[in-house]
């Protein structure tokens, strides 16, 4: 049997020695309401899941042919962890089954470190961003649906058609939060001011003054999750200008997902990996939840000869980082 094309499903990105491909966290003002996430359910009900050990991939059991007209949601095993609001990035494990046969059409890797990741937008067009709104970290989650549903409409053929039932079933590794929370501390003399743009990216103003000379690092706004330690795979956005042109080099607002930066010092002898040493010591002993604004002098910036596209040799960097979870 022939399987449809499976929808590109981004894995997170890392930012190494500072340079990320770009990603973001959209904002959204729509209210969450997830007293009831399930649907009221007839094919879904009919789905049992098992797991075999020689494989990741879960072991799935229902009646052929299964049929649904619409979108069904049934949660298998509860979470306990971070629930996704409208705007929360949401890493998961997905495998697929054609309901006709229950024969296994495609999965995702099913490796912890590589993650399939969406943001939520309970009004997306996109399968998964609409709905793992309010999923919640560790949750299991069969859903029934139609193939056009879940992949977009394909090419139809004797086999499988657009109205042709699947049953998709979601294993939620984590839920992050949507933007930062927590006590905002007022702009430091000297310092850029950031603020939130309407459209939900950073907005960033200049004093008229020259940068300054030292590493600078400021809490713009304080959470009061977990503490980002050495190692750790943080999730952020962020946006980052060349303070001297006040353009922005690289922001993660520019794609649909945050990313996962690697918190490791790059400016270290011999290291091959992680990110610039003013975006180390920004990042380390940051909590969960809180907005970050480095300015970072050239000496804790990129290594000679290995500047990103925008910025010029000798160049003071503005980035501002919003925290919003520890894989």
């Amino acid at each position: 049997m022939r399987a449809p094309s499976f929808l590109a499903l981004g894995l997170t990105g890392f930012i190494v020695l500072g340079v990320a491909a770009s990603a973001t966290v959209i904002a959204t003002s729509q209210p969450d309401t997830c007293e009831s996430s399930d649907t009221v359910t007839t094919a879904a009900s009919l789905v049992n899941v098992g797991q075999v050990a020689e494989t990741p991939v879960p072991e799935v059991f229902f009646p052929t042919p299964l049929k649904t007209t619409g979108t069904e949601r049934l949660t298998i095993a509860d979470g306990d962890g971070q629930q996704a609001a409208n705007g929360s990035a949401v890493d998961f494990q997905v495998s697929v089954f054609f309901g006709v046969t229950n024969e296994f059409l495609t999965s995702s890797s099913y490796d912890s470190a590589q993650p399939v990741r969406r943001v939520v937008d309970s009004d997306s067009e996109d399968f998964f961003s609409r709905e793992l709104h309010c999923a919640t970290s560790g949750e299991q989650i069969v859903f029934t649906s139609t193939v056009a549903d879940v992949f977009g409409p394909i090419p139809e053929d004797d086999i499988i058609q657009n109205t042709s039932t699947v049953v998709v079933v979601v294993d939620v590794q984590q839920a992050y939060m949507p933007r930062p929370t927590g006590r905002a501390s007022l702009p430091e003399r000297g310092l850029p001011q950031v603020v939130d743009h309407p459209e939900g990216f950073h907005g960033i103003s200049f004093p008229m003054a020259p940068p300054p000379s030292d590493l600078a690092i400021q809490t713009i706004i304080q959470g009061d999750g977990p503490v980002a330690s050495d190692g750790d795979q943080v999730v952020v956005h962020f946006t980052g200008v060349v303070w001297e042109t006040q353009s922005v080099f690289s922001s993660s607002f520019d794609q649909l997902t945050p990313i996962t930066l690697s918190l490791v010092d790059g400016s270290l002898e011999g290291a091959t990996t992680g990110v610039i040493g003013g975006v180390y010591q920004a990042i380390l002993d940051a909590r969960v939840g809180s907005r970050v604004l480095a300015v970072i002098p050239p000496e804790f910036g990129y290594p000679a000869g290995s500047t990103p596209p925008g910025v010029p040799p000798g160049a003071t960097l503005v980035y501002v980082f919003d925290v919003l979870g520890i894989e």
